[in-house]
């Protein structure tokens, strides 16, 4: 029987302390078909010579620079044109990626095919975080050994609402991701428009095409929790506004827009100044829309602990 082909996908910037790191585990899957490709956002580094090394050594290495620097989701976007597997897993240029990731994650895959005859389904595993202060975080993955798990609609209101779902207790990194390669097609990709947020905005497309997330527990990828300036709370801000105004068809059809655009102004008011700076706008969700906000807050209690363990650093507070 042909063994299917994966395509491991790593985008890679300003990442010469972790990227050879990040390639010898893609190298070391124990999977026996696989390609890697990896794409340099026009570092200003030494990153592109340590890739083109890692390269020269390894025929399944294959190595592209873009000219100039365009940000994750266009630069995943150059991997799948470069890709040619019947999968395509996606492995970020300072995580590390356990050698049976891809091994558990294609049967996790073509079981659940089996089990529900779902034709998009995302499999994403499990991950444990590793924080700058030496603090270790078990990730679970949305939908894990849940069959059927989590799809659709309940999903986009997962992510565009934080409405909780069976199956909903976990998150989609792409750093931890496996796909049939007409997944990808079937959404067009990531948005290259999109520096932040990318993620998210694949994975609700994918969703709203009716799109099944089959997580696997096991945490198959030890992921690097990096605080840089484009994770800096301005940035965040922009990226959460523009995604909902991406979707701004969409909840307004569930008559949620103008809600969820208080609430994100509401929040990242909350990153910046505290409790108090952020109370008048609750106190204006609470006026304008007393029962979404009982209910919003209702959902958002079991992420309190996520958005206390994600600390933005002083000099990200610019």
């Amino acid at each position: 029987m042909q063994t299917d082909l994966i395509t491991i996908g790593i985008t890679c910037f300003n990442a010469e302390a972790t990227i050879e790191r990040a390639v010898r585990s893609a190298r070391g899957q124990t999977w026996p078909a696989i390609e890697i490709v990896v794409v340099d956002d026009a570092s200003t580094d030494a990153s592109w010579t340590v890739v083109q090394r890692l390269a020269s050594e390894d025929a399944r290495v294959h190595a592209f620079r873009q000219a100039a620097n365009r940000g994750v989701g266009a630069t995943r976007n150059s991997v799948l044109a470069h890709a040619s597997g019947d999968f395509v897993a996606f492995f970020d240029d300072d995580d590390v990626s356990a050698p049976e990731r891809l091994s558990e994650q294609h049967r996790r895959i073509v079981a659940y095919e089996r089990a529900t005859s779902a034709s998009a389904v995302a499999c994403y595993s499990a991950t444990e975080q590793r924080y700058p202060d030496g603090t270790t975080v078990y990730s679970p993955a949305l939908g894990a050994d849940a069959t059927p798990g989590p799809s659709g609609d309940e999903v986009a209101r997962l992510i565009l609402l934080g409405k909780p779902t069976s199956g909903s207790r976990g998150v989609c990194p792409t750093s931890s991701l496996l796909a049939r390669r007409r997944v990808y097609d079937l959404v067009g990709g990531f948005d290259s428009e999109l520096r932040r947020h990318e993620d998210t905005d694949f994975n609700l497309r994918l969703a709203l095409r009716g799109g099944h997330f089959a997580g696997v527990s096991n945490a198959l990828v030890i992921q690097s929790m990096t605080f840089t300036s484009d994770k800096a709370v301005s940035a965040e801000r922009q990226s959460a506004l523009r995604l909902i105004e991406k979707h701004r068809d969409v909840l307004q059809r569930w008559k949620w827009y103008d809600f969820s655009r208080l609430w994100t102004e509401m929040k990242f008011a909350r990153f910046e100044g505290g409790v108090r700076v952020a109370l008048p706008y609750l106190i204006r969700l609470a006026l304008t829309s007393p029962a979404k906000t009982a209910r919003k807050v209702m959902w958002s209690l079991p992420n309190r602990k996520t958005y206390q363990r994600y600390k933005y650093s002083h000099e990200s507070r610019v």
